[in-house]
């Protein structure tokens, strides 16, 4: 399990690999200590709740970069006009595949935390654009 988060005390980045379900989340900065993993999933290890800042509104998607899917569409544009658009075909299997291939990630609406390998849990959804703007006007 590992949770990819910036720190609420020092806001630095933090990329922190869970052992087990007793170990702590802390920021390998500033050492500030966070939730438990015990405290954060349910009986079948399912994620409930962000472990840095207690929300409980998380959404899921496919752990891929975006800035290589990025790559990925421009190779293909560029070369669309020397192989007859073929490209953009072989662009969108590999997009196919990809999407296939990756696992989903757990994201937090509040603080962006993200979370890898823990079960999934059917109460989380995809992106919610009315849930984020809900998060986003508080910071204003």
């Amino acid at each position: 399990m590992e949770v990819e988060f910036q720190c609420t005390g020092c806001r630095k980045a933090n990329d922190f690999e869970l052992a087990n379900e007793h170990a702590r989340i802390n920021c390998t900065s500033c050492s500030a200590k966070f939730e438990s993993v015990q405290e954060l999933v349910d009986a079948e290890g399912r994620l409930q709740k962000c472990g840095i800042c207690g929300c409980r509104d998380l959404y899921i998607q496919k752990d891929f970069n975006r800035k290589v899917g990025v790559a990925i569409v421009a190779i293909g544009a560029i070369l669309a006009p020397f192989t007859k658009m073929i490209s953009l075909f072989v662009c969108a299997l590999i997009d196919l595949i990809l999407y296939k291939a990756l696992p989903l990630i757990t994201i937090c609406y509040n603080c962006g935390s993200i979370y890898r390998d823990f079960s999934p849990n059917p109460d989380h959804q995809p992106f919610n654009l009315g849930i984020n703007d809900r998060y986003r006007s508080k910071e204003r």
